[in-house]
């Protein structure tokens, strides 16, 4: 029972005794005590359970090892039948020479794809698109800059300057800017103790930031920099946190004007301080001379929809006209910028740039100077609405002078409103009125049925056709052509018209160029309107030739004129100096048209409707007109006209031809009295500055 206790208490199952020794005490007698006994047996019995829990282990141990033998030894002779990654069944992971092998061929061939795709993005990073990569590079430490072309001048037919630009810069400064940039000398100067060479030279950049220097040069209060800037000497600089919110912000904290459109050289003497946050920016600037009479027909400059910088182009007038050859091209320069985005140097011109073209115009800025000041005079003498005129040299087409009351001053645009700044003389159509007779007369004396010495009778001063009474301001009666001008006859002039074929008027007004627009080409200008009226529609037929029921500009009027003081010769009107102008043509016999010159000589003299146009000394010969202004409800104002008059000067030899008009005047309402003094004022200078010679005697003063 002792036996079996132990045994069970042991757990574990001794192995039977097959040693055939006998027990002692095989008699039966005891021959020890009983403890002693189960003590030895116990001890015995424990020894041989030991002994063969060993042999037990060792049995398994070699019969693995000779399985895994038996195993390797079978899988040399069978072909694989897993997959390259499969396990083999049965089998040890870290065994066998094929299995290695394939590891090995895996792991090589999982090299060579990892290494051709490196190659392959190499190639592609370096080769294929190399360029992009660069260009992507460059972007982050370069950038392009326009460098914007010098606007060409425009100058008159003397070489004055009617337009130049200015070059001028702006200098701002950034607190932002100065502030970040103090605190972080601040913290390289604290964190740095053991870099005294570094500590100097962040030390000396401190002091080069002191705003006493940067005041002086700009001017400035002190106070008002140091209020900006806002420094904080507590703040910990160490502390990123704590420096972006003493960073002043809000309005003004990173743009504060120094000094606004100076010269490069007042703006030098700021920006070669080379002081943190303070910026330069140089452009151009438009100036003109002078600016109001002139304003109308330069133009102004506007900013560029097309422009990512905001640069300016020309908006109307010659700046509009002319800005492709007054623009150029501008350059692009390729600058290195450090990580403020500031610009640092330029490193390359990429692209060279091209200075625009000067234009030098026709005018002469004396005459348009005077031609204004006497419009504006005019106009507010008879606080008319608009007042505007042309000066025209006849031999050549140039015009010499075209102004318009009132202007604006280009050079401040805040003074231009829609009204004042469109070029009257070339943009706005009216009816002419009797400034049109002439041109009748031109087609009664190409038909041949008249001649200059014809006689008309206009009894008893008015005339019905269709219903409408035309009239003269008195029955002038009997008359010749020269007395139509003078007296300027409406009945005359519609005997004339309604004797004619239906075309006749019409045909001879569009062969002096009205009803399409002028050589000139102005932005804008206008075309007017010439109709050529039916054989039944003789009331149309009848007002065309005295100047109604047709639209035409003031640079029409002046271009006709010019015209006829040439001897029927047409000279295409031009404002530009160096271009070849349009090919002259003759539309008119010479004889016909000097003696309609001859004829308008009467309207300046006594018993003339512009008597107020004459010049001591010279042949003036000339037209008035006098019309209503149309009424946009129908008809025309009873209380409202519009005054022009068109002259040449000398009338024995036409050298200059002068058309002005005034609308709506107020205290006149016959263009003899309001715009005929005008042509008088500015022709008489007109021809003292170009020594023109008289061609008539001069008035002597009885003693």
């Amino acid at each position: 029972m002792s036996d079996k206790k132990s045994n069970a208490n042991s757990g574990k199952t001794t192995p039977k005794n097959t040693s055939k020794k006998p027990a002692s005490g095989a008699s039966g007698k005891v021959t020890k005590p009983l403890r002693r006994a189960s003590a030895a047996k116990s001890g015995q019995t424990s020894s041989n359970a030991d002994q063969k829990s060993a042999d037990s282990r060792k049995a398994k141990l070699f019969g693995r090892l000779k399985n895994n033998e038996t195993q390797g030894a079978h899988t040399k002779n069978l072909k694989s039948k897993r997959g390259f990654l499969g396990k083999a069944s049965g089998a040890s992971s870290r065994g066998g020479f094929e299995q290695d092998k394939n590891r090995f061929r895996m792991i090589w061939g999982i090299a060579l794809i990892i290494l051709g795709l490196l190659i392959g993005r190499a190639y592609y990073l370096q080769v294929a698109n190399a360029q992009f990569y660069q260009d992507k590079g460059a972007e982050l430490i370069t950038s392009v800059r326009t460098q914007a072309s010098y606007r060409g001048m425009i100058t008159d037919r003397n070489n004055l300057p009617l337009a130049v630009s200015a070059p001028l810069a702006t200098v701002s400064f950034s607190p932002h800017d100065y502030a970040r940039e103090y605190y972080e000398l601040k913290r390289i100067v604290i964190t740095n103790p053991d870099s005294p060479q570094l500590v100097a030279r962040m030390q000396k950049r401190l002091d080069n930031m002191d705003l006493t220097t940067l005041a002086a040069a700009a001017n400035i209060s002190v106070n008002e920099l140091k209020k900006v800037t806002a420094i904080d000497a507590s703040v910990d600089v160490t502390d990123e946190e704590a420096v972006k919110a003493a960073l002043p912000s809000g309005a003004g904290s990173h743009y504060l004007p120094l000094l606004n459109k100076v010269t490069p050289e007042i703006a030098q003497s700021v920006s070669s301080l080379d002081f943190p946050g303070v910026y330069e920016k140089n452009f151009f600037q438009r100036y003109y001379p002078q600016p109001h009479p002139n304003s109308q027909l330069l133009g102004f400059m506007g900013q560029s929809a097309n422009d990512s910088e905001g640069g300016y182009e020309g908006r109307a007038g010659i700046e509009r006209q002319y800005e492709t050859e007054l623009a150029g091209d501008d350059g692009k320069v390729l600058v290195l910028k450090d990580a403020k985005q500031n610009s640092l140097k330029e490193i390359k011109q990429i692209e060279p740039e091209v200075p625009g073209k000067d234009v030098a115009l026709t005018i002469d800025s004396r005459l348009q100077y005077l031609l204004y000041k006497e419009l504006e005079k005019a106009g507010r003498l008879q606080k008319a609405r608009w007042s505007t005129g042309m000066i025209v040299d006849v031999q050549t087409g140039e015009v010499l002078a075209l102004s318009t009351w009132p202007s604006f001053n280009s050079n401040n645009l805040n003074e231009m409103t829609g009204e004042n700044q469109r070029n009257r003389a070339l943009l706005d159509i009216f009816e002419p009125g009797s400034v049109m007779k002439p041109f009748t007369v031109a087609a009664a004396l190409d038909s041949g049925k008249y001649t200059a010495t014809s006689l008309i009778d206009t009894n008893p001063g008015s005339i019905r056709v269709r219903g409408y009474t035309i009239r003269d301001h008195n029955n002038l009666g009997m008359i010749n052509m020269a007395t139509l001008l003078q007296k300027s006859s409406n009945v005359a002039s519609t005997k004339i018209a309604l004797s004619l074929p239906a075309d006749a008027i019409t045909k001879m007004q569009k062969q002096f160029g009205f009803g399409e627009k002028t050589p000139l080409q102005f932005p804008g200008e206008g075309s007017g309107l010439v109709v050529t009226p039916l054989e039944k529609e003789t009331a149309r037929r009848a007002t065309v030739s005295y100047g109604y029921g047709l639209q035409v500009t003031l640079a029409q009027v002046a271009q006709a004129y010019s015209a006829l003081a040439a001897g029927g010769v047409m000279h295409p009107l031009t404002l530009i100096k160096d271009n070849k102008p349009p090919a002259s043509k003759r539309i008119m016999a010479h004889e016909q048209a000097m003696s309609i010159v001859q004829m308008m000589e009467s309207v300046t003299e006594d018993g003339g409707t512009a008597k107020g146009a004459a010049i001591d000394g010279y042949r003036v010969a000339g037209k008035t007109g006098t019309s209503r202004r149309i009424n946009p409800d129908g008809g025309y104002y009873t209380d409202q006209y519009r005054n022009v008059f068109a002259g040449m000067v000398p009338a024995s030899n036409p050298r200059l031809v002068g058309v002005m008009l005034i609308e709506d005047p107020r205290g006149q309402i016959y263009a003899g009295l309001t715009v005929a003094p005008v042509f008088h004022n500015v022709m008489s200078e007109a021809l003292r500055l170009y020594n023109v010679p008289l061609d008539k005697p001069l008035k002597t003063e009885a003693p």
